[in-house]
């Protein structure tokens, strides 16, 4: 790993983020999510309990960034949490967020880019493990809240990657699932012309129970057991075609 530092923390990069969510959290993210559509969000009464560092967040993945839009719109707008005090992130892939202008703007106000070794550019690849990716994702969550997405892509049916259990296992942190519907739809290229109130879902669930996980030599065995628990909560259902096929196969 090179000498620099993991995330880049100066007061500049945190003036430039402050002006980002503060910007767009009073001009942007409101008439977005509160006018143009509707969010229902559920659990989100618990944000309170939380400590300030050393919690992630595992949510399933639909989107580029409105998952993560909407995360900060719910943690400093919504709820008024100081702009430090959680100091919120969330993780993307390197080459996704160097594409253009946005996603450098995107990267400034809190992601956090790390190498995957199973995709690339929109196809499968086989490539070692971003060593340095990895500490800056643990980093960040023991700076702060990090929003992650542990199936790594947003297509629908992926599973979640067991590095998820290594990594909670290293940094022992509170972990807060995060169940995500409908965010598609408010893709704004889907919303134009004319099809805004659109409605989405935000499930918060319990912080997982890891005590046991965490005091115990991580397993494989204990790792996949985490993986499937992950999967029951943030695993697609099966879509309204595949549940018609799958009831009339039973009945015939």
């Amino acid at each position: 790993m090179s000498d620099k530092p993991l995330l880049e923390t100066s007061l500049a990069d945190r003036w430039i983020r402050r002006a980002i969510i503060t910007t767009l959290g009073n001009l942007v993210t409101p008439i977005y999510f509160d006018w143009m559509n509707s969010l229902e969000v559920t659990g989100d009464e618990a944000l309170g309990t939380l400590p300030r560092k050393n919690v992630v967040f595992l949510s399933n993945h639909q989107t580029y960034f409105t998952e993560a839009v909407y995360f900060f719109h719910l943690v400093y707008i919504r709820h008024r949490f100081p702009l430090e005090d959680p100091f919120v992130r969330f993780s993307a892939a390197e080459e996704t967020m160097k594409k253009n202008l946005l996603t450098e703007f995107m990267t400034k106000a809190g992601g956090v880019t790390f190498r995957r070794s199973f995709r690339a550019g929109g196809v499968e690849v086989s490539r070692k493990v971003d060593l340095e990716g990895v500490a800056r994702v643990e980093e960040a969550i023991r700076q702060g809240w990090l929003l992650h997405f542990p199936a790594g892509t947003t297509q629908r049916g992926a599973p979640i990657r067991p590095g998820i259990a290594q990594l909670l296992h290293r940094t022992k942190a509170v972990a807060v699932p995060v169940r995500i519907d409908g965010f598609q739809r408010f893709l704004l290229h889907r919303q134009i012309p004319g099809k805004i109130r659109q409605k989405a879902s935000m499930r918060l669930f319990s912080p997982l129970d890891l005590g046991g996980f965490y005091a115990a030599p991580y397993s494989k065995e204990s790792g996949r057991e985490l993986v499937a628990r992950l999967t029951s909560m943030l695993g697609d259902p099966p879509q309204e075609n595949e549940r018609s096929r799958s009831t009339t196969a039973s009945m015939s």
